[in-house]
């Protein structure tokens, strides 16, 4: 019988999944800002379980695959369904070709990522730092762009949607994703935000979401590459 304790934490996690689930019918329905939508929540469940887990010391390594499993289908193949439907429906003959292989790719490295996380980490409290960038990271790269350009088109009348940008971010979260570059957890990044000026931080961070999101999850990405460029430079000097 399954103890109590883990009921919580493992419902989150299949909400997670459920979500991720939802998106992938959104992008085949064409609703790409409810797949969108779908995958953001889908990260929310995904923070959730974890601090639920540490909350209850309910860590498991059926918790673990659980986990990265809901992440394959939320975070790996929902961004690859949205990429791909998103491009397809662009109807674009010089794409036409590549819009299966860079959604798949996608997919396939995000999954890999996972694989390797659940190799080298064991079910604990203890939340360390990444190999190669998180997935929910890279699934935020496909999802940001695409809700910062809707919002400026609805916002502002401003047409920034590039296929060669959207293309490049896909494949560069992709290879980022398997890459060995470590990647800081995101407290530790945004740790220069003082604790009292926190709460407000993350309600603006929330009120301008369509934008904030883009932003931030650039910032997340351009910090821990310029560290770890840096800290390898310093290396090759020495």
């Amino acid at each position: 019988m399954v103890e109590r304790k883990y009921i919580a934490p493992n419902a989150i996690t299949a909400a997670n999944m459920f979500l991720g689930y939802l998106s992938i019918t959104a992008s085949i329905a064409g609703d790409y800002s409810k797949a969108i939508w779908f995958i953001i929540l889908g990260m929310v469940c995904d923070g959730l379980d974890g601090k639920t887990a540490r909350k209850l010391d309910a860590f498991s390594e059926f918790g673990k695959e659980f986990d990265s499993f809901c992440d394959a289908i939320t975070f790996g193949l929902a961004p690859a369904i949205l990429v791909y439907s998103r491009l397809n429906a662009l109807e674009l003959n010089s794409i036409k070709s590549f819009v299966v292989p860079i959604s798949f790719i996608y997919a396939l490295c995000g999954v890999m990522r996972l694989v390797k996380f659940n190799i080298v980490t064991t079910a604990s409290s203890e939340k360390d730092d990444f190999s190669g960038m998180p997935i929910p990271s890279g699934a935020s790269v496909v999802c940001s762009y695409l809700l910062f350009v809707e919002a400026m088109k609805d916002g502002f009348g401003m047409n920034l949607f590039s296929v060669e940008a959207f293309v490049g971010l896909t494949l560069l979260a992709a290879i980022l994703m398997v890459s060995t570059i470590p990647f800081k957890t995101p407290d530790k990044v945004f740790g220069f935000v003082p604790k009292k000026m926190m709460l407000p931080f993350v309600v603006i961070i929330l009120a301008t979401l369509k934008y904030s999101m883009f932003i931030v999850t650039c910032y997340y990405i351009l910090v821990n590459l310029m560290k770890f460029f840096s800290e390898r430079s310093k290396e090759e000097l020495e």
